[in-house]
């Protein structure tokens, strides 16, 4: 079962990288922005990856220690994880329509990116320390993220009608 999860995972990332690329290209999506949103979120990715590694590592030095698979596996994570999420904000910022409002495609991508991180964060503190209550630590900042984005866009509509 274990070999199904790495191997399959692999397969399905491969795939997935494949056939996404092939439709860009079709709509002629491989150009020089892409390339540099790439680059740039490769980049960006490493210094999530090198914090994770000292997290890691602090957790070993204060006698948590997760175990070689495990911290491959959150290594990867993270790194494949900022990875595509660092290229999804930098695609909201470059992409952005002027007119549309100030920021409110970032606004929106930002929240769920902190929303996200905020599951991640205490899905891992969970999975490490073996408590599954650590997750209903995250109803509170993921309410209030949400709560906060829905102020926000309730702000821009009126602000919009108002200026329309």
């Amino acid at each position: 079962m274990v070999y199904l999860g790495i191997y399959g995972g692999l397969l399905f990332g491969i795939a997935g990288w494949y056939f996404g690329r092939r439709a860009a290209a079709k709509n002629n999506g491989l150009d020089e922005m892409h390339a540099y949103m790439a680059s740039k979120s490769r980049s960006i990715s490493w210094y999530f990856t090198i914090t994770a590694i000292y997290v890691l590592m602090s957790l070993e030095v204060f006698g948590l220690s997760i175990g070689t698979i495990p911290s491959l596996a959150i290594l990867l994570f993270v790194h494949l994880g900022s990875w595509g999420l660092t290229f999804f904000i930098l695609h909201a910022r470059m992409t952005e329509d002027p007119d549309e409002g100030r920021n409110s495609k970032l606004q929106l991508v930002l929240s769920i990116a902190i929303g996200v991180s905020f599951l991640l964060l205490f899905a891992i503190i969970s999975a490490v320390t073996g408590e599954w209550r650590f997750l209903l630590a995250a109803i509170l900042p993921v309410l209030m993220n949400v709560l906060v984005m829905i102020s926000i866009r309730k702000k821009q509509a009126g602000n919009g009608q108002k200026a329309g």
